[in-house]
């Protein structure tokens, strides 16, 4: 398969290497509409990394997880307009993302660009479901891996035979790095919000490597926007771009306006 075809298929899917690595740690959380869930990008309340230390690896890693942001069972579920651009199309719908978080699109009739749209909010959504840490992690080990010269403290998760590498710092994990049969996955979180419930990630990036000779396959850059509807904040602007080489090859840029909660039963 050649290299722009393997783009091609990571900008199809919106990250479905990263969605399994969320998949192996946390596979209680998944969308019913979305058969890839998305990796969990944990951003945290902000403290010194120093109160790390007489800390165990496991509890600095789940304070971290339960730090992020996400929605109450009390979730009612929105509606919203949709705008995709993607390639050279315009393509305009409407989105319903139910209680139980599953999604429907309609409006739009191509498949390609409906599920482009199903798979990005099928990726927000996980982020947003609420797991409790000893479930989704029950059957995970944590241990500290290495420091390095910014200050950030590695720490290694195994669950049966695989195993992700993670960076903290400042008590938010700004890194993961997971390998996936012949494939590398980096995903590194350059921004936050922040709520009075959490951090958000806004800006992120996913690198995929080749595993033995560490050659960079592929980047995707990926800034998200949110706001505040009805004590919840959702997605209201996406864009994601696809590199190959340094050098643009793809991208999709989504727009979420009429955002309505429904009513709860």
């Amino acid at each position: 398969m050649n290299q722009s075809l393997k783009c091609k298929i990571w900008q199809l899917t919106i990250s479905a290497c990263v969605a399994l690595v969320y998949l192996t740690f946390g596979g209680q959380a998944r969308s019913q509409t979305f058969t890839q869930t998305g990796v969990v990008l944990l951003s945290q309340k902000a403290n010194n990394t120093s109160s790390t230390q007489n800390l165990s690896a496991a509890q600095v890693f789940r304070n971290a997880y339960d730090n992020r942001y996400t929605w109450d069972s009390k979730f009612p579920g929105y509606t919203a307009a949709v705008e995709l651009k993607y390639g050279k199309g315009t393509y305009k719908g409407r989105v319903r993302v139910n209680p139980d978080m599953s999604v429907e699109v309609t409006g739009i009739d191509q498949k390609e660009p409906r599920q482009i749209v199903e798979n990005s909010l099928g990726m927000m959504l996980t982020h947003r479901r609420r797991v409790p840490f000893d479930k989704a992690h029950k059957n995970s080990n944590f241990k500290y891996g290495t420091a390095n010269q910014t200050g950030s403290v590695e720490i290694i998760q195994q669950q049966g035979k695989t195993e992700a590498r993670y960076q903290v710092s400042d008590n938010q994990l700004k890194q993961v790095n997971r390998s996936i049969g012949n494939m590398a996955v980096t995903v590194d979180v350059l921004n936050s919000q922040e709520t009075s419930d959490g951090y958000l990630p806004t800006r992120y990036r996913t690198t995929f490597r080749n595993p033995k000779s560490q050659e960079v396959l592929g980047v995707e850059d990926s800034e998200d926007n949110f706001e505040k509807i009805g004590g919840y904040y959702v997605l209201t602007r996406q864009i994601i771009k696809d590199f190959q080489q340094d050098k643009l090859i793809n991208g999709a840029e989504f727009h979420y306006t009429d955002l309505q909660l429904l009513s709860n039963p």
